[in-house]
């Protein structure tokens, strides 16, 4: 993607105050030509860069969000309150819910089964009938439904998202005779960061010997990129050589470095390859 566009994107994202789901049916509108899918995204990295640096105030607000919710609550307002109330303040439904738990958890003591807290608050998120107090049970469930970023639903979502591409990207690499192997072999043999795909035979790609493949079901903008480099692409290159990262939705064309010889930057899984076995064969 071009800086200029991906700017526009942001830019706009920035001045929306609301629910994340709006927002990004605003962009969908405001850029039809950019697939959904990397709008959607685009749209989660930046709120969870927004949550880093401003989470921390937001957990400093948690009594006053819990004195707003039960002043709501007796005033006798339709159910929706803490969606009402992320929106108001520009914060996903669901991290307001987990500070409305975490007080709620905190002002009725003994209501912890475990020792560890917040494995207990994702429980309550993610079957909210266990909640004891049926308005606040129906408050989360609600705020559940209303967040496409921090919500189990969603996070079951993405999860099952990022299974679909690695099955295309294992269909696809079949298909070009490409002969590989997985995460789950790689791991027998004590690998502790493995990518999706370890060439047994490696191929040719633009000059560069390509060794294994990763791919991410998202789009790359330069801090995510950034982020995989140091915490898995350099260990793949150290151990196997160069490769080949896929992201799926796109990516920020500044993370491209025509000098960078250790991995090359695709969206999707090239098919102008030249196999060893194909170069024996001449």
């Amino acid at each position: 993607m071009e800086v200029g566009l991906y700017k526009e994107i942001v830019s706009k994202m920035r001045n929306f105050r609301g629910l994340p789901k709006n927002c990004l049916k605003q962009l969908e509108e405001s850029f039809p030509s950019v697939k959904p899918d990397t709008l959607s995204s685009i749209v989660n990295n930046e709120y969870q860069k927004k949550m880093k640096y401003g989470y921390g105030k937001t957990q400093n607000n948690r009594n006053l969000f819990w004195e707003m919710y039960n002043t709501s609550l007796k005033r006798g307002e339709e159910p929706g309150i803490l969606v009402r109330l992320a929106e108001i303040h520009d914060i996903p439904p669901c991290l307001l819910a987990r500070l409305i738990l975490q007080k709620y958890f905190e002002v009725k003591p003994g209501k912890f089964l475990e020792k560890d807290s917040t494995v207990n608050i994702n429980k309550y998120l993610k079957n909210a009938c266990l909640i004891s107090d049926p308005d606040l049970a129906y408050e989360v469930f609600l705020c559940s439904i209303f967040d496409n970023l921090y919500s189990p639903l969603q996070d079951a979502i993405r999860m099952s998202i990022g299974q679909q591409y690695e099955i295309r990207l294992h269909k696809e690499a079949t298909q070009l005779g490409l002969t590989f192997r997985n995460e789950e072999y790689l791991r027998k043999l004590g690998y502790d960061k493995t990518p999706d795909l370890k060439m047994e035979l490696p191929f040719l790609f633009e000059g560069i010997v390509i060794n294994w493949i990763e791919s991410k079901a998202l789009f790359a903008d330069e801090e995510v990129h950034n982020d995989y480099v140091k915490n898995q692409y350099l260990s793949y290159w150290n151990r196997f050589g160069p490769g080949l990262v896929i992201y799926w939705f796109g990516y920020l064309k500044t993370i491209v470095e025509p000098s960078n010889k250790r991995f090359i930057i695709r969206d999707h899984l090239p098919t102008n390859i030249i196999k060893f076995n194909d170069v024996n064969q001449l």
